[in-house]
């Protein structure tokens, strides 16, 4: 079985939140505020969280005022097992934004063209391919994913279609 980190957080303001957004995307999935769940090497986790303390500390050596705290488990199966209800919740909840966005994006490619439509079903696309990648990483599938899925595909042929 794959091993997981759990990467808990603590900041004291917005400020060092975005900052800690910002630099640890990719990191892993956020399943609630301050909570990640990593799929990457321990030691990769470790050097862009050091990161993002070392910059905060050169932000904070100029009169800025913020804390940032962390901590790194490594997850037993035992534990994972525990924690992949909140996963599947979380790609469930996502699942749902991203076809609520992607009907909508439908109509709009039916009934508009332009650069706009083109930068956005570019970012939905992107975000579709996320999702399924976190999908196999977690080994979760569902009807939600099937949906996305299906309706990633009539999104492609639409746009290609009305786009040629």
């Amino acid at each position: 079985m794959r091993r997981f980190i759990l990467i808990l957080t603590y900041v004291s303001n917005d400020e060092v939140q975005g900052l800690v957004n910002r630099h640890l995307t990719g990191l892993g999935l956020s399943v609630l505020p301050n909570v990640v769940i990593s799929w990457l090497p321990k030691q990769e986790v470790e050097r862009k969280l050091l990161s993002v303390k070392e910059k905060l500390i050169d932000i904070i050596e100029r009169g800025f005022e913020g804390e940032f705290a962390y901590a790194i488990i490594e997850l037993t199966d035992e534990q994972f097992k525990v924690i992949r209800p909140l996963i599947v919740r979380k790609l469930e909840n996502d699942s749902q934004r991203l076809i609520s966005w992607g009907e909508a994006l439908l109509r709009r490619i039916r009934s508009q063209r332009g650069e706009k439509i083109r930068r956005e079903f570019s970012r939905f696309d992107r975000e579709y391919r996320q999702l399924v990648s976190i999908h196999e990483v977690f080994d979760v599938s569902n009807e939600l994913l099937n949906k996305v899925m299906e309706l990633a595909r009539e999104l492609r042929i639409e746009y290609d279609r009305r786009n040629k």
